[in-house]
């Protein structure tokens, strides 16, 4: 073989170890580089498939702390509930404590009725009152701001009388339990 080197002209020499190089070149193109290459392609996929994957996970984390935090903010509405009696009862105290705390004469108070849904009872009271205009929206926004999960269905409010200041106003009220 160094017989066939040595025979060569200057130029054929240089041509020749041009092309041993390229080879060379090549050969440590898909011997070394190449799978140095695609290792690293395979090490950025996995990472963005890591990436994605945390991204996606702390979404989940993120909605189970909002979902942790409304639970909270919810958990005194639910309880153990009574016999409706018992709910129908400290309901009617709360409504006639709250008429007491704003000034508002309680004319009449029923209870009427108890709507089941899933674990959800709807309790519903007709309260009749008199009062001033201001006292009853006091009333009115008492009820809607009371710790129980209470609200106010529908209402009338109209005078008393044509020349009088005392209105009278007939509220429908709902309080929900859930259990």
């Amino acid at each position: 073989m160094l017989k066939i080197i040595t025979k060569l002209s200057k130029r054929e020499k240089t041509v020749l170890m041009v092309s041993i190089i390229f080879v060379l070149l090549a050969l440590m193109d898909r011997a070394i580089l190449h799978p140095i290459i695609d290792k690293m392609k395979s090490f950025e996929d996995e990472i963005k498939a890591t990436e994605y994957e945390m991204i996606k996970n702390s979404k989940i984390i993120n909605q189970s702390q909002r979902i942790e935090k409304e639970e909270k903010r919810y958990a005194s509405y639910i309880k153990e509930a009574g016999s409706e009696e018992e709910e129908t009862a400290g309901l009617l105290r709360i409504v006639e404590n709250l008429a007491s705390k704003t000034n508002v004469y309680l004319v009449d108070l029923k209870p009427g009725g108890v709507e089941k849904t899933g674990n959800v009872k709807k309790f519903v009271i007709n309260v009749s009152c008199e009062s001033q205009m201001q006292k009853i929206l006091s009333f009115m926004y008492e009820i809607e701001s009371s710790e129980v999960l209470m609200h106010i269905a529908a209402f009338s409010l109209n005078p008393k009388s044509k020349d009088s200041d005392i209105n009278r106003c007939e509220l429908l009220l709902n309080k929900i339990v859930i259990q």
